[in-house]
């Protein structure tokens, strides 16, 4: 009876070393695959990019982040820094002018939900940026925490080192390229949950007629699914349509209409102040008089 007990015992323990030095092996592996990433993985990501450094070691720098190797190695941590103030000039510059109704707060909200870290992690992904990544997560027993994060920072610090490699104007073709043409949505940017208040202050303050709301057209009155259709005018412009299961609840969508077509409002034809002029043609040395 002892003998087998002790056998059992003596199994269980035989057990446990086996996965412990299972989950050590795995470790190991995940360890060295992520610590020797081939040259040509970052050759081929620059020609995805279209991109060419001048140091051939400069974009896998740019996918080091500072938590490999415990710091030791040169990471993207200052190109992120720079990365970070570009992308936000480019990009605030950017949507400032592409929608001049919108209010800073509503600027600064679109801003984050369309070129934060989360997103920049997305766009990250879809440059093929996840392979080439060298970072090490705070949470041992769970990799992958935190890498949206560090994706995220590894777009920042690629605009950084375009900018301080080949200049302003690679990093701002490189932005208008890759993150500019990305649709954004302005409806979730604009709170509304007071439509017909806000709208009413809004014509205020732009000297505009009170709106007026009219029943454009409707079907089932006496039904049990009745459907209205409003109208919102300012003097005789329609400035926003809704429809709903109630004159109210019509009245309410036609307010939000007419605020989401106010502030989604786009210019098509806008010139960017970074790119007025020409930075070669510009000195303030004095020129010498013929």
């Amino acid at each position: 009876m002892l003998s087998s007990v002790s056998a059992l015992k003596a199994g269980r323990r035989a057990f446990a070393a086996g996965v412990a030095r299972g989950m050590a092996s795995n470790s190991t592996a995940a360890k060295s695959s992520t610590r020797h990433i081939s040259p040509s993985t970052y050759s081929a990501l620059e020609a995805r990019l279209n991109i060419t450094f001048s140091d051939p070691k400069l974009m896998e720098q740019v996918c080091t982040h500072r938590s490999f190797e415990q710091g030791r190695l040169a990471s993207n941590d200052r190109m992120q820094w720079v990365g970070k103030r570009v992308l936000n000039l480019y990009v605030g510059e950017f949507l400032a002018a592409k929608f001049p109704n919108l209010t800073v707060e509503m600027l600064q909200d679109m801003q984050h939900a369309n070129f934060g870290l989360a997103s920049l992690a997305e766009v990250a992904k879809h440059f093929g940026m996840l392979p080439a990544m060298r970072w090490e997560s705070v949470v041992k027993e769970a990799p992958h925490v935190g890498q949206t994060k560090v994706l995220g920072k590894s777009v920042q610090a690629l605009v950084g080192a375009i900018y301080q490699d080949q200049g302003a104007a690679a990093a701002k073709k490189f932005v208008a390229q890759h993150l500019l043409t990305r649709t954004v949505d302005v409806e979730a940017v604009v709170q509304m949950k007071n439509p017909k208040l806000l709208l009413a202050a809004l014509t205020r303050q732009k000297g505009m007629q009170t709106p007026i709301a009219r029943l454009m057209k409707e079907t089932g009155r006496f039904t049990s699914s009745p459907v209205f259709v409003i109208g919102i005018f300012s003097g005789v412009k329609m400035i926003g349509t809704g429809y709903g299961s109630s004159l109210k609840m019509g009245e309410q969508r036609a307010a939000k209409d007419a605020l989401i077509k106010y502030y989604a409002k786009e210019v098509k034809d806008f010139k960017l102040a970074s790119l007025t002029g020409d930075e070669e043609q510009v000195t303030f040395f004095e020129q010498p008089s013929l």
